[in-house]
C-alpha cells in the first residue's frame, strides 16, 4: 500500500479512480436504497388495500362511526378524485360510487381495468389523464358470487409532480455524469502530464532547441529521465571526441603532406622516402581511428624506443626547414625507451619538434633522464621565449603561441591529452632565452 502512494504519479491515478469508484458506489447505493424504499411502500400499500374491506367491516360493527353518505361531510378533500367499482366475473358492473353515473365515454368500465390483482398500477391514458388502479378479487360466498373490487384514483396532479421529478433527476444525473467525466479527464490529464511533458522535451531535443531534460519528473519517470540525460551527455562526448579525432588526424597529416610536397618538388624525387611518408600517413590514420574508438586513454602500455622515432622525425623536419640548418642534440642512450605506445610517442614528439623547428634559430636539445618515479623528458631550443601569459593556455585547443604563421592550435593540446592518458604531465618551463618544454611519464605497472 505504501508503494501505491509514495510518489505523485501513482497518487494521481489512484485517487482519480478512487474518486470515480466512490461516486459510483454512493450513487448506486442511493438508488438502491430508494428502490427498496419504494418497494417496501408498494408492498405496504398492497397489504393495506387487501385489508380495506375487513377494516371497514370491523369499524362499522363497532357502531361508533355512523354509515357514511355523500351528504354526511365525512369525505376528505381528495375523495372527489377516488371512485370504487364492483364488477362480476363477466365484467358486468354490480355497483359503482360515481354520483353522476358511470362515465359516458367508457363503453365497458370493468373491462378497462388491468387484470393484475393486488398490485397498484399507475396508468396514463391516451387522452393524457392518469389513474392509479387497485383490483382485488373476492371469491363467491353466501352474499354474492365471485366479484372484483376496483379502487380508482385520479392522479393528474400527482403525475405532474412526478414528471417534474423525472426531469429534475434527468438534469441532476446528467450533471453528475458530466462532472464524473470531467473528473476522470482531469485525473487522466494530470496523471499523464509527465509523459506528455517528456514527449515535448524529447521533441525539443530532437529539434535542437533544448540540450537535455530539465522537468522535475515523478519517481517512476525520474530514472528514465536520468538515463536519457546520461545518453545525451555520452552522445555529446562521443561527438566531441570524434571531432577532436578528426582535428588530430588533420594536424598529424599536415606535416607529412608538407614533407611529401617538398620531396616531390626536387629534381629527382626520392620515391622511397615518399613511400615511407605515405606509410607513416597510413599508420597515423589507423592510430587516430583507434584512439577515436577507444577514447583518450592510451591504447597500450608498451615501452617504445626513442631513437628510431627521432631519426624519422628529424629527417622529415630537416627537409622542411633545410634553410635553417638546425642542429639537433640528443642527450640519451641509443637504446633509450619510454613507457608509451609507439604511435602516441610519434604524435607527441612530432607535434613538439614541429614547433621547435619552427621557433629554433640554431639548435634543439632533447634530454631524457630516468628517475625512480618515472622519466623526465626536456626539449628546448634557442628561439624566442614563450610569453608568460601563454605558458598554460597553449595546451588548450585553438590557442596558438605563434599568431604570425598559420596553424590550427591543437598540436600541444593533443600532446597534453596523450600524456595525461598515461597519467603523465607536460608543461613549459619559463626562461629568458629560448623555450623549454618538460614532460614527465611515470613508470607503468
Amino acid at each position: 500500500m505504501k508503494r501505491l502512494v509514495q510518489n505523485q504519479f501513482r497518487r494521481r491515478i489512484l485517487f482519480s479512480f478512487l474518486a470515480v469508484v466512490i461516486c459510483f458506489l454512493a450513487l448506486n447505493g442511493y438508488l438502491r436504497y430508494n428502490q427498496k424504499k419504494e418497494l417496501f411502500i408498494q408492498k405496504s400499500i398492497t397489504a393495506l388495500f387487501k385489508d380495506v374491506p375487513g377494516v371497514i367491516n370491523e369499524v362499522m360493527v363497532s357502531g361508533l362511526i355512523p354509515p357514511i353518505t355523500p351528504s354526511s361531510g365525512v369525505y376528505h378533500s381528495e375523495a372527489a378524485n377516488v371512485a370504487t367499482v364492483i364488477c362480476d366475473e363477466k365484467d358486468n358492473i354490480l355497483w359503482h360510487s360515481f354520483s353522476n353515473g358511470s362515465p359516458k365515454h367508457v363503453k365497458n368500465l370493468c373491462a378497462q381495468f388491468p387484470t393484475t390483482l393486488d398490485t397498484p398500477i399507475l396508468e396514463t391514458k391516451p387522452s393524457g389523464s392518469s389513474f392509479l388502479y387497485y383490483k382485488a378479487y373476492f371469491p363467491a360466498d353466501n352474499i354474492a358470487p365471485g366479484r372484483f373490487l376496483v379502487i380508482i384514483q385520479k392522479m393528474d396532479t400527482q403525475i405532474e409532480s412526478l414528471k417534474s421529478l423525472k426531469l429534475t433527476l434527468i438534469i441532476a444525473y446528467s450533471i453528475i455524469i458530466l462532472i464524473a467525466i470531467f473528473g476522470v479527464l482531469w485525473g487522466y490529464k494530470r496523471s499523464f502530464h509527465p509523459l506528455n511533458k517528456l514527449h515535448r522535451e524529447l521533441k525539443s531535443i530532437k529539434d535542437d532547441t533544448q540540450e537535455k531534460l530539465t522537468y522535475s519528473y515523478p519517481a517512476e519517470l525520474e530514472p528514465i529521465a536520468n538515463t536519457i540525460n546520461r545518453l545525451l551527455d555520452q552522445q555529446e562526448q562521443q561527438s566531441e571526441k570524434y571531432k577532436k579525432a578528426m582535428d588530430d588526424l588533420a594536424h598529424s597529416l599536415k606535416t607529412r603532406v608538407a614533407t611529401c610536397d617538398a620531396l616531390l618538388y626536387q629534381k629527382q624525387p626520392p620515391i622511397s622516402e615518399i613511400i615511407e611518408q605515405l606509410h607513416d600517413m597510413d599508420s597515423v590514420i589507423q592510430h587516430q581511428l583507434k584512439r577515436a574508438l577507444m577514447g583518450s586513454r592510451g591504447i597500450s602500455k608498451h615501452h617504445t624506443q626513442v631513437s628510431p622515432i627521432i631519426e624519422k622525425l628529424t629527417k622529415m623536419f630537416n627537409k622542411i626547414h633545410q634553410a635553417k640548418s638546425i642542429e639537433f642534440i640528443h642527450n640519451y642512450e641509443k637504446d633509450q625507451t619510454l613507457p608509451i605506445n609507439y604511435n602516441d610517442l610519434m604524435e607527441v614528439l612530432g607535434n613538439i619538434l614541429e614547433n621547435s623547428y619552427r621557433f629554433a634559430n640554431n639548435y634543439i636539445i632533447l634530454s631524457i633522464v630516468e628517475r625512480s618515479e618515472g622519466f623526465s623528458v626536456h626539449i628546448e631550443n634557442d628561439g624566442e621565449a614563450l610569453p608568460e601569459n601563454k605558458i598554460n593556455s597553449v595546451f588548450q585547443r585553438g590557442v596558438r603561441a605563434d599568431e604570425k604563421n598559420p596553424g590550427t592550435g591543437i598540436g600541444l593540446a593533443v600532446c597534453e591529452e596523450i600524456i595525461s592518458s598515461y597519467h603523465g604531465q607536460i608543461w613549459f618551463q619559463a626562461q629568458d632565452i629560448g623555450t623549454r618544454l618538460e614532460i614527465f611519464l611515470p613508470h607503468q605497472n
